[in-house]
């Protein structure tokens, strides 16, 4: 909020930035879904002006980046911390990366897609607005436009840098300075345990400092009892309370605070099903708006011209999900007999079907991610639905014995469903297959 008014907050996991220093995919992937989890259970998702997407599924960023790349002087990248910090830790510049180097440029391109008022950062983060305020200012100069807006840096007093358990460096688990609030009870009260207060204080007897102490700095940011905590304070410069009560107070105000949150962590762990709709919901309303200041940079620097098509293609698909009557036409939908129903090893959702489409198609190897929904191979066995016929084939976990070895199997099509309601757990949706039955095989759908 803002004066009082609240605003439509977008929240990006920039998972494209951490290519800069993650290049591990195995890392890449367990960090992002855990920042994933962490910030929708710690913000919510129930509030409608609070949106959730991944950076990655939104490609417009890397083409606004791209754009930007040719307005933005390589002095203001250069003035850039990141690159500077990197210099300072005696990394020679043939070993910093480009990405790294023209990260602002991304940046830029994260924050002005969506021409934000206000972009909430610390401290530490302020420059990165400057840059694109710079940048953003030189595009419109240049093309003589005004297609962005100058964002202003939104800086909390109380989101500053927050210490470390240790007391003297940023709070960061690669120092292990962290207290894990999503992690087990006896983890956050051994790293509470651990957390840095009064070094001078030998006995639970000696007068105590508040001063530099971070039990009493993250007491006074997550505790709601104000006057309890002035008296605990008291009594600490007294000597009349031990480090380890003051502690023992912080692990059960820990944990009271973050309760709604801890609760949220373990519902969306269990289903990512839920995750997924929410960041689908997310990503469908932030490239509408992302899609709408593309085609305005577009006209701004003359890419679009009289034989422009695919940014209007892409409109219609990112905002109305539209498609032309004849992209529509050359959809192929066949009856098919299912002939084998086989689960897939290793694997918890696959169904693999045999299909048989008749003597124009003949056989085809289609796969349903479905068995979460309580659907077996014997449910599809010598039944007769719907498919798609003529999809790219996509790459399955599955493989099959041949004489050149083990090969790795392809879906050949897809299964048609309706969403349903599965009535043993409301509200779940559940897609429900159409009987075919009596049509001729391989008969087309028009």
């Amino acid at each position: 909020t803002s004066s009082g008014q609240a605003h439509e907050c977008f929240l990006m996991f920039a998972d494209l930035h951490a290519l800069t220093t993650v290049q591990d995919r195995k890392t890449l992937k367990t960090n992002t879904e855990n920042l994933i989890i962490n910030e929708i259970a710690l913000v919510g998702y129930d509030n409608p002006n609070v949106v959730y997407f991944r950076q990655s599924d939104v490609p417009l960023h890397a083409e606004l980046q791209t754009i930007l790349n040719n307005v933005t002087p390589l002095g203001l990248l250069k003035r850039a911390h990141a690159y500077k910090d990197k210099l300072q830790k005696d990394v020679m510049e043939d070993d910093i990366n480009v990405g790294l180097f023209s990260y602002p440029m991304l940046m830029a391109a994260d924050i002005l897609l969506y021409k934000p008022d206000e972009v909430p950062v610390g401290k530490d983060q302020k420059q990165h607005i400057e840059i694109t305020r710079d940048i953003a200012q030189k595009f419109n100069t240049n093309y003589k436009t005004n297609v962005f807006k100058l964002p202003e840096p939104h800086i909390p007093e109380e989101a500053a840098v927050v210490l470390g358990t240790d007391g003297k460096r940023k709070m960061s688990k690669s120092l292990g300075n962290i207290i894990s609030i999503f992690a087990d009870a006896e983890t956050i009260k051994k790293q509470v345990n651990s957390t840095f207060t009064d070094p001078t204080r030998l006995h639970a007897t000696d007068p105590g400092h508040i001063e530099g102490n971070m039990v009493f700095a993250y007491l006074d940011h997550f505790s709601e009892k104000r006057e309890a905590i002035c008296e605990i304070k008291e009594k600490y410069t007294q000597g009349k309370i031990s480090d380890v009560e003051v502690k023992e107070i912080l692990y059960e105000t820990l944990m009271n605070y973050f309760a709604p949150a801890r609760a949220r962590y373990a519902e969306l762990k269990n289903n990512p099903k839920k995750v997924k709709e929410i960041l689908e919901k997310g990503t469908a309303k932030v490239s509408a708006v992302a899609t709408q200041t593309m085609k305005e940079v577009r006209e701004a620097v003359g890419l679009t011209n009289q034989y422009s098509f695919v940014s209007e293609k892409r409109e219609a698909i990112s905002d109305k999900q539209e498609i032309t009557v004849d992209e529509f036409a050359r959809v192929d939908e066949r009856v098919g007999k299912v002939v084998e129903a086989k689960n897939v090893e290793k694997s918890e959702r696959l169904i693999r079907l045999t299909i048989n489409f008749g003597t124009e198609i003949g056989q085809r190897i289609i796969f349903t991610a479905v068995r979460e929904f309580g659907y077996t191979p014997e449910f599809f066995q010598d039944k007769q639905f719907f498919f798609v016929v003529n999809l790219a084939p996509r790459k399955m976990p599955s493989y099959v014995e041949t004489s050149a070895g083990k090969l790795q199997e392809y879906s050949q099509g897809m299964i048609l469903a309706i969403d349903g309601i599965d009535p043993d757990n409301i509200g779940a949706s559940k897609p429900i297959f159409l009987s075919a039955e009596g049509m001729p095989i391989g008969a087309k759908i028009h």
